[in-house]
């Protein structure tokens, strides 16, 4: 390595916002950056020269017996990058437990010149020491993403306790001098509220799960026809006021997903259809297939399932439209004031999308909204294994 180059190395370890830490083959600390010492809450000196891990916990994923490996190796066996960020508890001088993500990055003194041997070339891959990067912004980002969804959920939460409450107070403190329609109404009030309640719960249970990863799903070919005829019927009481359209081909290619998962996402976006949009209004259900042309014999199979869920409501402001799939995204025009949902459904919604292999999008205008779901066709092997079953 140059003077030259070993001063920008330099220069960029010491200026990076997120801790660095290089180590040599042992795991003894050689070089760290303000950063690194910040985060542990010691000086730079008091940090060299001692073992990583006792300050770093990999959770498993570094392997010390690969060290004698060269990079191209460890990658071959263990088939995934070591550079991918991964989940790393920081142990800091005082105690605390901070868990970030981090990359590790072999050294080697591989170098591009011809002429050596496999065995020299093999020799200089091995690494002689490890770049660790801590990710501190992205972990604060996330901190702070955490907290703000912690505090709208506290808000969220308290909104309905809030009515509970002050209508299970009144009632008791009336007494008898409430009649019975008035007993009746409070008590409805109530009932309606503790339903909200339990759909919050539920919505963020189900956000907890999909990004954990922790979501269950039993993967198979579902008649694209059949699932939307269930979430009609399941939502026939709410539907009694519009008109509701259903057109689906006859013979339609199956759709590979979580038959639940899908059932879910339907209901969102038929039963929002249905909220957003003004009674003795039209609401439309397609689904079709989107084909891939074969290069070979020039048929062609279809590759993906389209749903697509139509209303006459109010729309969404284009300014707005980036927002619609974020947590607690609702919007304000007076249909929506007019309901109480949780904000979540939409984010529920487009990371089970994601999590079947498939996409969402919206396009909206006044007097039309319609959301695209696209999810994996099941191909002919599927559709036969599904007739087996």
């Amino acid at each position: 390595m140059s003077i030259k180059t070993e001063e920008i190395y330099r220069t960029l370890l010491l200026n990076s916002a997120d801790a660095v830490v290089v180590t040599d083959i042992a795991g003894l600390i050689t070089t760290t950056n303000p950063s690194f010492a910040k985060l542990i809450g010691a000086e730079i000196e008091e940090i060299v020269g001692h073992q990583i891990a006792t300050m770093v916990d990999w959770h498993g994923h570094e392997e010390t017996d690969n060290h004698k490996e060269s990079p191209k190796e460890q990658g071959k066996e263990s088939g995934e990058d070591e550079s991918d960020p991964k989940p790393v508890t920081v142990l800091t001088r005082a105690g605390v437990e901070f868990v970030m993500p981090a990359s590790r990055f072999p050294l080697t003194d591989s170098s591009a010149k011809s002429g050596k041997s496999t065995e020299e070339k093999e020799e200089e891959e091995k690494p002689w020491g490890y770049l660790t990067i801590i990710y501190v912004i992205q972990a604060n980002s996330l901190q702070q993403a955490q907290t703000e969804f912690v505090s709208t959920v506290s808000h969220e939460l308290r909104t309905p306790l809030t009515s509970i409450k002050g209508f299970a107070d009144t009632i008791l403190r009336a007494g008898d001098r409430l009649d019975v329609s008035q007993q009746r109404r409070y008590v409805g009030i109530i009932k309606d509220q503790a339903d909200r309640l339990t759909r919050l719960v539920e919505d963020i249970l189900a956000v907890s799960r999909l990004e954990s990863k922790k979501l269950q799903l039993t993967i198979r070919a579902i008649d694209p026809r059949d699932a939307i005829e269930r979430v009609q019927q399941n939502l026939t009481d709410k539907a009694k006021n519009h008109k509701i359209i259903v057109s689906v081909p006859a013979g339609l290619t199956p759709v590979w997903a979580d038959a639940d998962r899908l059932e879910q996402i339907l209901t969102n976006l038929i039963d929002n259809a249905i909220k957003y949009s003004p009674a003795g209004t039209t609401v439309t259900i397609t689904a079709r297939g989107l084909e891939k042309e074969k290069e070979k014999n020039n048929s062609s199979d279809v590759e993906m399932v389209e749903f697509s869920i139509s209303d006459e409501g109010v729309g969404i402001p284009e300014e707005h439209l980036p927002q619609v799939f974020s947590k607690f995204g609702r919007l304000d025009n007076p249909l929506v004031r007019q309901t109480e949902g949780t904000g979540l459904g939409l984010y529920i919604t487009r990371s089970l999308c994601l999590a079947l292999g498939g996409q969402i999008s919206v396009a909206s205008q006044p007097g039309n909204t319609t959301f695209t779901v696209k999810l994996p066709a099941a191909t002919l092997e599927q559709q036969a294994a599904r007739g087996r079953d």
